[in-house]
């Protein structure tokens, strides 16, 4: 019995901690020079065709940016390893309002897809265009409908 109460104690204290990191998250997610920048974008979903070059700040890993279908209102990223370019976690778009910024209209790329990870459905990218051909992203943690953390920010230029 002992166990079973330290077991549940410390899946209590991990999810107390889970979400006070993921309230700091979007705190300084919301706050950065970026917020601006993403509120200031528009949803444009017609010039998301072809392969985009994708960079997060701080960030060094094998994640190249991604692939878009128009066509069939979906995408795949893509990571190098190896020398080799590998299309991973696909992904379908379309037009909705930002998750956390209500007023905004987005591009979603929503991750909730088969043969996708399970874990990977619980993250949904928004992006919006500032530019020609230039696209700024929000990375965002849905754990349920009203419960969305926002943890940074990336960005996508044509290639």
């Amino acid at each position: 019995m002992r166990f079973l109460s330290f077991l549940f104690a410390l899946f209590l204290l991990l999810l107390v901690a889970a979400i006070i990191l993921g309230l700091y998250r979007t705190f300084k997610t919301e706050r950065s020079e970026n917020q601006e920048k993403f509120v200031l974008g528009t949803a444009d979903i017609d010039s998301l065709d072809g392969d985009f070059r994708g960079k997060v700040g701080g960030y060094n890993g094998t994640w190249q940016g991604k692939t878009f279908n128009k066509a069939e209102s979906s995408g795949i990223n893509r990571f190098q390893g190896q020398g080799v370019l590998t299309p991973k976690y696909p992904f379908k778009t379309y037009v909705a309002k930002g998750l956390r910024d209500k007023a905004v209209d987005v591009v979603v790329l929503d991750y909730n897809q088969s043969g996708n990870p399970w874990w990977l459905k619980f993250i949904v990218d928004e992006v919006v265009s500032n530019a020609p051909n230039a696209y700024l992203g929000k990375i965002h943690i849905r754990l349920a409908p009203r419960i969305v953390f926002s943890i940074g920010y990336f960005t996508l230029e044509k290639i």
